[in-house]
């Protein structure tokens, strides 16, 4: 059955589930991300659509600006460049490519970045709580309209 054609109380129910779902989703996400500047916690942000058919909900780890993905992503997943691009910008350039470069607080520039994966943390978390509260919304939208 289509989503759109079940009572509005019954899609409220749905939708109430899946909102619950998505702001804790938000919430933990925001806990567990590393703090640096703080922006990476602010991105954070829950995104909800409707179509015909469904109403989906999701946690975003980031706006949908280029930079911004790109900082998500490598704090999710890691970063490792080639050693010809490991320099940060910022760092000094030496002009033999024999020695090594340190950044101004002293620590080698080797262009690697340790993953901290607390968007898979906060969906492994909350991924079978989330499938449970949805489907027993759903189950209980199905009663009260009449279905089993």
């Amino acid at each position: 059955m289509a989503f759109e054609k079940f009572p509005k109380a019954q899609r409220k129910r749905i939708g109430d589930a899946i909102r619950k779902s998505v702001f804790e989703g938000v919430r933990l996400a925001r806990v567990q991300a590393p703090v640096d500047t703080g922006a990476l916690q602010r991105g954070i942000h829950a995104k909800f659509q409707v179509t015909p058919n469904a109403f989906v909900g999701s946690v975003e780890a980031a706006p949908p600006d280029k930079a911004s993905q790109i900082k998500a992503l490598a704090v999710e997943f890691g970063r490792s460049y080639p050693p010809k691009r490991s320099r940060r910008s910022g760092a000094k350039t030496m002009k033999s490519s024999r020695k090594l470069i340190f950044t101004s607080a002293g620590s080698r520039d080797t262009g690697e970045t340790q993953p901290v994966p607390f968007m898979r943390r906060t969906q492994q978390i909350l991924g079978a709580k989330h499938a449970n509260r949805v489907r027993y919304a759903m189950r209980k939208a199905a009663q009260e309209v009449g279905f089993k």
